[in-house]
């Protein structure tokens, strides 16, 4: 998940980090980069575009430009990141939802209130927005990560399985490629070139996985053990609530 936080305050700022990183960890999401602070509405603005964060922190009261503003010139060009509101009042509560605000929290706010504001986030959605852009035959393209069932290499190019069925040819290096996918706990590296999304899987049995579409994924045997534990750590989280 891309977060950015717009927040003047260190203090407030390192609160919020916080809050960020043990809900991240509690839900198994990873934070693809760590949250990136601005001080400032123009400082975020400056470097903002359409698809860049998947979900914007904003302190509506800051000097010149406020949060509020802000959030009119995202939604310009940006209507599916989501938003969270911190403020010291509920003076901009009602005109929060002009700009499709997902959570307004009013400072000083518990986890509590942190975590209830993040699930209303539709975590989901947020989830199946995670993407990379990767090399292709025919230029850049963008790889949802949730619609691969699992990827191999084959000589100079790594080949993503799709959900629906197809498959997309990536033109990169194998390690540059799987290093992107291994930042999310939902990928493992079951044998050498061949890496398998777990939430394609549907049973693990002696030594392969067997995924959804009946597709035998072996695992080799020097990982086993690490990849079963990270197998069953990924799917004890997903029965608790984690994602």
């Amino acid at each position: 998940m891309r977060i950015a936080v717009v927040e003047d305050l260190d203090d407030d700022f390192r609160v919020i980090e916080k809050f960020i990183t043990e809900w991240a960890d509690e839900h198994q999401i990873p934070l693809v980069p760590a949250p990136v602070r601005f001080t400032c509405g123009e400082e975020f603005l400056a470097s903002f575009s359409a698809g860049k964060f998947d979900l914007i922190f904003l302190d509506i009261y800051m000097a010149d430009m406020n949060g509020m503003e802000t959030a009119r010139w995202i939604r310009k060009s940006d209507a599916s990141c989501q938003v969270i509101f911190t403020t010291t009042s509920t003076d901009f509560a009602v005109q929060s939802y002009e700009v499709d605000a997902s959570g307004y929290l009013v400072k000083p706010y518990t986890k509590d209130r942190f975590s209830q504001a993040m699930n209303r986030c539709r975590v989901e959605s947020l989830e199946h927005a995670q993407s990379v852009m990767v090399p292709g035959e025919g230029g850049k393209i963008r790889l949802f990560l949730h619609q691969i069932t699992y990827t191999e290499y084959q000589r100079r190019y790594a080949l993503a399985h799709l959900q629906n069925g197809d498959s997309v040819k990536i033109l990169m290096r194998d390690a540059d490629f799987s290093s992107l996918l291994l930042e999310y706990p939902y990928f493992c590296s079951c044998i050498r070139g061949i890496l398998v999304n777990f939430e394609a899987v549907a049973s693990l049995s002696g030594s392969s996985f067997r995924l959804m579409d009946g597709t035998s994924i072996p695992i080799s045997r020097s990982k086993y053990e690490e990849v079963k534990e990270q197998f069953f750590s990924f799917s004890f989280a997903r029965t608790r609530g984690g994602h």
